[in-house]
């Protein structure tokens, strides 16, 4: 039960990245809008289409009465203007009415010399050259271009995607802040009353001269209302290990832009299907017991202080992450109550057995 939870809130947090929610948005749209609606609520209906649509066996049905018309009213042009709407099949058509049972021997022959005065000609009657039959394919021209589009739609929401992935990726990781009043100062209470969380004593990240996995740096600015980073965590051969993000945990007050009192830190696992959350608290968060009582469903929450390590397990992944820079929001809310910028570099180690 733990494993389909977990599995459910990995599927979740790759939902809240706005481009993962434009792909799947897309996929939806396109599923609903072309079974639902286009075949079930409101279904092509074909009107006074052209007899070069129809089945093989219809189309012969028609050449049958066309012949069988101009043995009554002996028109050509109608005759004629009938035969070419059969497109450039007309002419196999006729061949299968050759050793037909059901039309008339005699005015197929009356049809066939009129056929072979207007397209063969002769000396006393030159004929008329035929015309080119007009394309039989017009729907197939419409569902080509529709799926060429939905290939290229599809193309550009993944080249974002990766693109996205490797810019965050390749960002190298920003020097220790040298001047602290920059970011912001807490008071001595707030960081005794919850510091930062020390990593396990036996663990990949702690053996002397171990190398992280992954390093990633992400930045939350003001304004940045659909904020969402997730990244990929893989091994040293390329294997998939599991995923970590950070997105908006709990805002507060009113308006725009959203002022962001708390964040989630997220940890996946591939193996076994595990989840591990911090939610990252402001100071004046911190100090709220019902806002921390809300938020603690959530996850384990701690104190952002700058230049702290929080550190988060699974049982193969042990992410390690540190505020590199924390600036408080100046406003008519309470003091430290909403970040106005954070950074954050997130390292991960495989974790050993």
């Amino acid at each position: 039960m733990s494993n389909l939870k977990s599995f459910f809130q990995a599927i979740n947090r790759r939902s809240r990245n706005p481009l993962v929610g434009y792909g799947i948005s897309f996929v939806l749209g396109a599923v609903f809008g072309l079974v639902v609606l286009g075949w079930k609520v409101w279904p092509v209906q074909y009107i006074d289409t052209k007899p070069q649509m129809l089945r093989s066996d219809i189309q012969l049905d028609y050449l049958r009465m066309i012949v069988d018309s101009y043995a009554v009213n002996g028109d050509p042009t109608l005759a004629r203007g009938r035969f070419d709407d059969l497109g450039a099949g007309k002419w196999d058509l006729l061949d299968q009415l050759q050793n037909d049972k059901l039309t008339d021997p005699e005015r197929l022959q009356q049809f066939e010399v009129l056929i072979a005065n207007l397209y063969v000609g002769t000396p006393g009657n030159p004929g008329v050259q035929p015309t080119p039959a007009a394309s039989s394919g017009g729907m197939q021209g419409v569902l080509s271009v529709l799926a060429i589009l939905g290939v290229i739609i599809g193309a550009a929401i993944a080249l974002v995607l990766v693109v996205n992935m490797r810019r965050h990726r390749g960002n190298p990781p920003p020097e220790e802040n040298e001047n602290p009043e920059s970011t912001g100062e807490l008071s001595i209470e707030s960081e005794e009353q919850f510091g930062e969380i020390e990593p396990p004593e036996t663990t990949a990240a702690t053996e002397e001269g171990a190398e992280p996995l992954e390093r990633f740096v992400t930045t939350y600015v003001l304004g940045d209302d659909l904020y969402e980073d997730s990244f990929t965590i893989n091994s040293a051969s390329g294997e998939f290990l599991g995923e970590c993000g950070v997105g908006i945990s709990e805002p507060i007050g009113v308006g725009e832009p959203k002022k962001v009192t708390a964040f989630e830190v997220w940890l996946f696992d591939r193996k076994p299907s595990r989840t591990s959350t911090t939610v990252l608290l402001s100071e004046y968060a911190n100090q709220k017991d019902d806002v921390r009582a809300s938020l603690a469903p959530r996850g384990t929450p701690a104190l952002a202080v700058p230049g702290a390590d929080i550190w988060m397990e699974t049982p193969g992944l042990q992410l390690r992450v540190v505020i590199r820079e924390l600036i408080y929001g100046e406003g008519p809310l309470p003091h430290n109550s909403y970040f106005e910028r954070l950074t954050l570099q997130l390292e991960i180690w495989a974790r050993t057995k």
